[in-house]
């Protein structure tokens, strides 16, 4: 059995220590599996043949992977099973177009001093003096999205998908369904899920 040069792969007489043709040392005289090999690049020239290693190409890094743009989230989903669904605001200019839904309850309404913040605020949108503080609840229950009205003064209404108007106002939990329309007063959602 031949020593294989692991430079230049030149097939060595048994026992060789270094390469007859490149005089790399050949190290391995038994019959062990021979090193892999080194890619060279053989050039001759006038005065002689020369092997150089090739050496291998360096590593690049990754391109920065681009970030979404921040969504508005009551906490993360990927611990409780739940698609997340959105409230995509039917209001032209809206100073936020959507609000992300991850299964949680989700107080609807506006801040107030005395009560404190809500999970949903709808402050500052158009229609906004017809949100009651507590103004309704939204949440995930046995595998639907329901909402229910927490005694508003200005009612919850949901327009069904198809429909061309909507329905009386909400007196128990109503099932929601992706491309119903949800008022809250007078300020007005596209639920999708």
């Amino acid at each position: 059995m031949a020593a294989t040069c692991p430079s230049c792969l030149h097939e060595n007489p048994v026992g060789t220590e270094f390469c007859e043709v490149c005089g790399s040392e050949i190290g391995c005289t038994s019959i062990e599996a021979p090193l892999p090999p080194i890619p060279v690049q053989i050039t001759a020239s006038s005065d002689a043949t020369v092997a150089t290693e090739i050496q291998p190409p360096i590593p690049q890094p990754a391109p920065p992977v681009p970030h979404p743009s921040p969504t508005i989230t009551n906490s993360s989903s990927a611990t409780n099973g739940v698609d997340n669904a959105k409230l995509i605001s039917k209001q032209a200019g809206a100073s936020i177009s959507e609000f992300i839904l991850d299964g949680n309850n989700v107080v609807v309404g506006r801040f107030d001093p005395d009560t404190g913040p809500v999970d949903l605020d709808l402050e500052g949108f158009s229609g906004d003096e017809t949100i009651s503080r507590n103004h309704a609840e939204i949440y995930y229950e046995g595998n639907q999205w329901k909402i229910k009205d927490l005694g508003s003064t200005n009612g919850v209404f949901i327009k069904r998908y198809g429909q061309r108007q909507f329905g009386a106002r909400i007196t128990i939990p109503e099932m929601m369904i992706s491309r119903d329309e949800i008022a809250f007063g007078k300020i007005r959602f596209l639920f999708q899920a």
